[in-house]
């Protein structure tokens, strides 16, 4: 069972968008996030420290994936913001403090769900692009 579940997660990342895959780092996050300060709490540090470090994996990736363009005054604050993150996450494992771990949660889910808004925005507009204009069959709004 665990191949078949594999190999659905592989196509998955390898046919989704740029903007799925995203959601999908950040969605592993929060994840991450929740085990790790969920094992703080419970004073299991094993458990922790393998979360809190999968969750700071995933956020060292979404640093790597903010581009400068077109906004770089919003990328770096953006880039910033996950900087902060990071740290708290390597506090919140050394001090075996679950505050830090629950301040990156909050983070994390903000932006969860901006992406989702983003998300349905840029479906919403592809939708509406491909809508044929009034007047224009179907057939002929595809070869335009």
């Amino acid at each position: 069972m665990k191949t078949v579940a594999n190999s659905y997660r592989e196509t998955e990342v390898m046919t989704a968008s740029p903007e799925r895959l995203h959601l999908m780092v950040v969605e592993a996050a929060v994840r991450f996030a929740r085990q790790g300060e969920a094992a703080l709490r419970v004073k299991d540090y094993d458990v922790s420290y393998h979360a809190l470090s999968q969750c700071r994996s995933c956020v060292s990736e979404i640093i790597g994936g903010i581009s400068n363009d077109p906004n770089p005054e919003l990328a770096e604050r953006l880039k910033a913001l996950f900087a902060f993150a990071y740290r708290n996450l390597v506090q919140a494992d050394l001090l075996h403090d679950p505050q830090p771990a629950c301040e990156v949660l909050k983070i994390l889910e903000a932006h969860r769900q901006t992406w989702l808004e983003l998300m349905a925005r840029l479906q919403l507009e592809q939708a509406e692009n491909r809508r044929p204009v009034v007047g224009e069959t179907a057939a002929t709004s595809w070869t335009a």
